[in-house]
């Protein structure tokens, strides 16, 4: 088990966003528009990069919406999501070992079980509850212009960790 891996997982996020809002205002840029899976994602992006064996990453166009891919449910996210923010918002979260036991967020370990808690990693304490909103979230993005497979394309740059900063 490594030292405040979750606490890591969730600095290592907030400062790449914080990076990336620097960077865009920078450039004249809005910052960017926190996630939402009714809505379309308003600006469109071209990787122009490819596999390492050919072919290249798909592209999502502008005002791409989400839809439910053949094993992953948008209601289930949502469902992760809500769950997670009743924990922060209640500072506590719910223990998988005994349906009875809550487990404080707001002490010093807190930010540590609350970032387990969204990768969803081996050391979440409650990972069927809480689900892996992270790592679906990624699989998701990635999926996003071809949810159902139905054209064969490949993963986009989301799914893998090589290309998803």
């Amino acid at each position: 088990i490594k030292d405040r891996k979750g606490e890591l997982f969730w600095y290592m996020h907030h400062q790449l966003i914080s990076r990336f809002n620097a960077e865009r205002l920078s450039n004249d840029l809005n910052v960017v528009e926190p996630l939402d899976w009714n809505k379309p994602i308003v600006e469109g992006f071209y990787p122009q990069t490819t596999y390492r064996k050919g072919g290249e990453f798909p592209a999502r166009p502008d005002n791409f919406e989400f839809h439910d891919l053949k094993d992953l449910r948008i209601a289930d996210l949502e469902a992760y999501e809500e769950r997670i923010r009743e924990a922060i918002s209640s500072g506590v979260a719910l223990d998988a070992h005994d349906p009875n036991h809550f487990v404080c967020l707001n002490d010093t370990k807190g930010i540590d079980i609350l970032g387990s808690i969204i990768e969803a990693s081996y050391s979440s304490i409650n990972p069927h509850y809480y689900g892996s909103l992270h790592n679906l979230a990624h699989i998701m993005l990635g999926r996003v212009v071809d949810p159902l497979g139905k054209f064969g394309m490949p993963p986009g740059v989301m799914e893998h960790f090589e290309t998803a900063t």
